[in-house]
C-alpha cells in the first residue's frame, strides 16, 4: 500500500487563528508512473457458481486486480495523500464513512477514515458478505453482512487495516485510518486535490498498499492559490529481487 504525508512546517494554530476561505490555499497534482509500465495483472479466474449474487451490470462483474492500477497516460490509482497542519484538529464527519461490497468488490478499494470516525459496510450484493479486518490496534473484526445489510464501527486509532471477505476470497480493500487534517486519494488518472491549507510549505510522503512510502519535493502553498505537483513513483527492484520501496 502506498502512503502519502503532508507536513506542515508553520506556525500552531488556534481556533481564533483559524483563516478566512480567502487566506486558504489547495494542492492539485498527478500521481504518474516513472518508467516502463508494468503488464497489468490478470483477472480473478472465477467460476459461475461463486459469483451467485455478486451485483453486476451488463452481465458482468468486475473481476479486476486493483493491487496496482495505472491508466493510459501514466496516473497511479489510490495513492493516498494526507496533510497534518500544526495545531488543528481533524474534523470527524457526522455521517458514517461508507465502505461498501458490491459486485463482490469493496468499493471503494481504499477508503480514507479519519480517527474517531464511524466507518459504514454495506452489502449491496445479494449474497452474504462476511467482513474481515486485519486490525493491530483498533478492534479487529470478522462478522456477517447479510444483503442489504450494514455493520458500524468505530475507529479511533491511526493504522491501515486491510479488509477482506472469507467468502469470497478475492475480495480485499483498505481502510487508512488517519489522524490527519486533510487527505485524499488518487483517482483513475492519478489526479488529486487537496483543499483548505493554510499558506505553509508542505513536504509529500506517500503510501499506497504494494509500492510503499515514498518521498517529493516540498510544496509551497499560498494564500488563495493553487500549487501544482507532479509526484512520480514506481517500483525498482533491488539486488535480493524485492521491490525497493522509494
Amino acid at each position: 500500500m502506498l502512503t502519502l504525508t503532508f507536513l506542515l512546517t508553520a506556525a500552531a494554530l488556534t481556533a481564533s487563528e483559524t483563516p478566512k476561505t480567502d487566506d486558504l490555499g489547495t494542492i492539485v497534482g498527478k500521481i504518474v508512473w516513472d518508467g516502463e509500465k508494468p503488464a497489468a495483472r490478470p483477472d480473478f479466474e472465477l467460476k459461475p457458481e461463486q459469483m451467485t449474487g455478486c451485483k453486476h451490470h451488463e452481465g458482468t462483474i468486475n473481476k479486476k486486480d486493483e493491487t496496482l492500477l495505472i491508466d493510459d497516460k501514466g496516473g497511479v490509482a489510490n495513492i493516498v495523500l494526507t496533510i497534518t497542519v500544526a495545531g488543528a484538529k481533524p474534523t470527524i464527519p457526522t455521517e458514517p464513512v461508507h465502505f461498501d461490497q458490491e459486485g463482490c468488490q469493496f468499493k471503494p478499494h481504499v477508503a480514507v477514515v479519519p480517527v474517531g470516525a464511524t466507518v459504514r459496510f454495506l452489502n449491496s450484493d445479494e449474497t452474504n458478505h462476511n467482513v474481515h479486518t486485519y486490525a493491530k490496534k483498533n478492534t479487529g473484526m470478522n462478522k456477517n453482512v447479510a444483503p442489504a445489510g450494514t455493520l458500524d464501527q468505530v475507529l479511533d486509532k491511526a493504522e491501515v487495516i486491510d479488509v477482506k471477505c472469507d467468502i469470497h476470497p478475492w475480495m480485499k480493500g483498505y481502510l487508512v485510518v488517519t489522524d490527519a487534517t486533510h487527505w485524499a486519494t488518487s483517482g483513475a488518472d492519478g489526479s488529486f486535490k487537496i483543499t483548505g491549507l493554510p499558506p505553509g510549505e508542505y513536504e509529500l510522503s506517500t503510501w499506497h498498499e504494494e509500492l510503499g512510502k515514498s518521498k517529493t519535493e516540498k510544496v509551497k502553498v499560498e494564500a488563495g492559490k493553487e500549487a501544482t505537483l507532479e509526484h512520480k513513483v514506481s517500483a525498482e527492484k533491488k539486488a535480493g529481487g524485492g521491490a525497493r520501496r522509494r
